[in-house]
């Protein structure tokens, strides 16, 4: 919200100059709705509800004209009595006397959307009112932590300011009419102009379509089966693709060892050699060139632990207000807790409401949700260790509003008997999918740089040295009929030339050129460079 109104609002409450309330409008506005059906079919019925009146009495006439116009009942003073008696409300609605006057009462029909924006306003003003004493007691009180009370009165005061008057349906013509257009322009584009973001991996989004904005996304599997592996892999290659921004809420890793992964999956180093930092200097000039080309992609990280989903979205509103906001990652779904939760409320109950919030994110922020989410130890029970829906953790509610379902299955993991291959096969189980269909998506998982990769790319990650001199590049290649682009290991010789010599080792073993890059830009390596 603006700070200068915020301001202004909390000054006028204070001084109680903001009238919270209008009779004579509310008034009118009732004689309108008796008196012309049409009013209530246009925009009041869809716009005003029985709480925005004031006066106790006016909403519970505004209630018995509801009654009256969703049964098909005629409209008018003796019918609004009779409603009102039937539910023993016409005492407490001021008696015939009153509802009579109401409807006598003298509006110009002209100044409908006038009654109705003056109602809703003053309404407005009043859940203010309450929400700022409600605010002003617990801040006194000084039980609760002030930063819960903080990120709850942003939300409320935020979806106070931005709380929609309902739109209404929309006829079916008007609908299509949008969907085609936009089909007609993603055809024009060659596929460059979807709205739909691509994961990277080319059987993934033949099958989602891309990741949809308002779309949640869950990604599950048991521990270590590398589900934060996939899903910084993705990132980067969003990032990649499109240089689209994605904004990672890690809760269970820190940023530098989200950067460590990153740059292990980009490089032809090893994550323990980065950890340990244990790398030779033909290996630094290597992480140089991924550091450069890495520092370019849109990427943004928030490491706090303890963000909820009020935080979240509180964050997402200033991120987009920035342009920064594009698919936002959630690591992981179950280390988050809700704000003023019940203290007997149930985890699963808590993680519903957590799951809920998340897709109301996705939709009210416009862009694509993916949350990380632990299942439980049913898949390793079964033979076949496959992982099934109803192994999700905590709650049903996460199948129920997320939009896709992917698991992650590594047969070689269960197979403790055998030394594991340098490279694994691994599935992108689509068990569910709301805009398409499910399936298998058989990829590659090379363990020692975290990095998930299609197994029919043109590249052997365990000789790089075969895909020419300059070791792994990533090339972009566009398929305008595919649903989004996507980045290969390059496997044709790349021509060489002086500037891709590496500088000579100093005579210490050392890199001059390195030293001095590093020296500069050890801020944005993991702890220990």
């Amino acid at each position: 919200m603006d700070r200068e109104l915020t301001d202004n609002l909390i000054e006028s409450v204070q001084d109680r100059t903001v009238p919270a309330f209008d009779l004579e409008t509310e008034k009118a506005l009732l004689s309108i709705c008796i008196r012309d059906k049409e009013a209530l079919d246009g925009s009041v019925m869809r716009r005003v509800v029985a709480e925005d009146f004031s006066d106790v009495r006016n909403g519970l006439i505004f209630e018995a004209i509801s009654h009256l116009f969703l049964s098909g009942g005629k409209i008018d003073r003796y019918n609004i009595c009779d409603d009102l008696e039937h539910h023993g409300n016409l005492a407490k609605a001021g008696g015939t006397e009153y509802v009579f006057s109401v409807a006598n009462q003298t509006a110009v029909k002209s100044n409908l959307d006038s009654y109705v924006g003056i109602v809703k306003a003053k309404s407005k003003t009043r859940i203010l009112i309450e929400m700022l004493n409600a605010v002003n007691n617990d801040a006194r009180k000084g039980s609760a932590d002030v930063n819960v009370l903080v990120d709850s009165a942003i939300s409320k005061l935020t979806a106070l300011r931005e709380s929609p008057e309902g739109v209404g349906f929309e006829a079916l013509h008007a609908i299509l009419k949008a969907t085609i257009n936009e089909i007609h322009t993603i055809i024009a584009s060659g596929g460059t102009k979807s709205n739909a973001v691509g994961t990277g991996f080319r059987s993934l989004d033949a099958m989602l379509g891309g990741l949809r904005p308002g779309t949640l996304n869950i990604i599950a599997a048991r521990p270590g089966m590398g589900k934060t592996a996939l899903v910084v892999n993705i990132a980067t290659n969003i990032a990649s693709m499109r240089h689209y921004n994605v904004n990672i809420f890690s809760l269970e890793m820190s940023k530098a060892e989200v950067g460590n992964r990153i740059l292990a999956s980009r490089s032809d180093i090893t994550a323990k050699q980065l950890q340990r930092a244990k790398i030779t200097p033909a290996e630094e000039t290597k992480l140089a060139k991924a550091y450069r080309e890495l520092a370019e992609l849109p990427i943004y990280i928030d490491d706090n632990s303890s963000v909820n989903p009020v935080t979240m979205l509180s964050e997402c509103k200033k991120l987009k207000a920035r342009g920064m906001l594009g698919v936002v990652i959630v690591d992981y779904l179950q280390l988050m807790t809700m704000p003023n939760m019940n203290k007997n409320a149930s985890r699963q109950n808590e993680i519903s409401d957590i799951s809920r919030s998340l897709k109301v994110l996705a939709r009210e922020m416009e862009v694509p949700v993916i949350a990380l989410s632990q299942l439980s130890r049913g898949s390793e029970r079964r033979e076949d260790h496959t992982p099934m829906l109803s192994d999700l953790r905590d709650s049903g509610a996460i199948e129920q509003d997320a939009d896709a379902v992917l698991f992650i299955d590594r047969p070689d993991y269960y197979k403790k008997d055998e030394a594991p291959p340098k490279i694994q096969d691994a599935k992108i189980i689509v068990a569910k999918n709301r805009h398409g269909e499910t399936g298998v998506c058989n990829v590659k998982w090379w363990g020692e740089k975290t990095l998930f990769f299609e197994a029919d790319r043109p590249y052997d990650p365990v000789d790089p040295t075969t895909n020419g001199s300059q070791g792994s590049s990533y090339t972009r290649t566009q398929d305008a009929g595919a649903s989004a682009s996507d980045y290969h290991f390059e496997s044709e010789e790349v021509p060489f030339t002086p500037d891709d010599i590496p500088p000579e080792p100093a005579a210490d073993g050392g890199n001059p050129d390195n030293d001095a890059f590093f020296a500069g830009s050890n801020e944005g390596f993991p702890e220990g460079f």
